[in-house]
């Protein structure tokens, strides 16, 4: 099997679009409508109920021109789509979703934690961002490509999109650094890698039997 076979085995991704799409949508509306990133930011004190739900989706900052608000959409986006889709197409689109969901609320209750732990009295902290979720989907997929890689990897090394991939995998470890993205988001970051570390031993089997289907017949 090869790496684009897993995108074109039987089976759909819906979640996996679905998310990347709100990502897109709301990160947009934000940008268009500079007021509305503070009603969609995660927030220490929240503010409105639903900032639980849509700091996830949102990314960028006030304080960052649009291209960095940009570069911060796309480089999540690298972990959803091709990461995201991939695991999908794995675990199916039930079990993918319930596992998204529980990623959120780990990432939801990480970013107020850390939140009450630092922000002073009277002031508000926000925070934006799918990488908390997205992390795993990168952990997870990268283990998908041990497994397939075990059965040939003289035919992955030959295979364009095993490197792209790969490459997305380091740009994430590199963003773990504090230097690069902050202590706060470092934290998240390690969460989610240890969350996607997890999944992945708990689902070890089912990402086996993807890639050595038993015969029936």
């Amino acid at each position: 099997m090869k790496i684009k076979d897993i995108y074109l085995r039987k089976g759909n991704y819906a979640v996996s679009v679905i998310i990347a799409a709100l990502c897109v949508i709301v990160t947009l509306i934000s940008m268009l409508f500079s007021d509305t990133y503070q009603a969609f930011a995660y927030a220490y004190p929240v503010q409105y109920p639903w900032q639980i739900c849509s700091g996830i989706f949102l990314h960028g900052s006030p304080e960052l021109p649009i291209a960095g608000s940009i570069g911060h959409l796309i480089f999540n986006l690298l972990l959803v789509i091709p990461f995201g889709t991939m695991t999908e197409k794995i675990l199916g689109s039930k079990r993918f979703a319930v596992m998204s969901i529980t990623l959120w609320v780990v990432n939801a209750i990480t970013f107020y934690i850390i939140a009450m732990l630092i922000t002073p009295k009277g002031e508000t902290a926000y925070g934006a961002g799918i990488s908390g979720i997205a992390f795993s989907y990168g952990i997870i997929g990268l283990y998908s490509l041990l497994v397939l890689g075990k059965k040939n990897f003289k035919l992955m090394l030959k295979q364009v999109s095993f490197y792209l991939l790969i490459n997305i995998v380091v740009a994430m470890i590199i963003m773990v650094n504090p230097y690069v993205a902050g202590i706060h988001s470092m934290i998240i970051h390690i969460v989610a890698i240890v969350f996607g570390i997890v999944y992945a031993i708990v689902y070890r089997k089912t990402i086996f039997d993807f890639f050595n289907p038993t015969d029936m017949s």
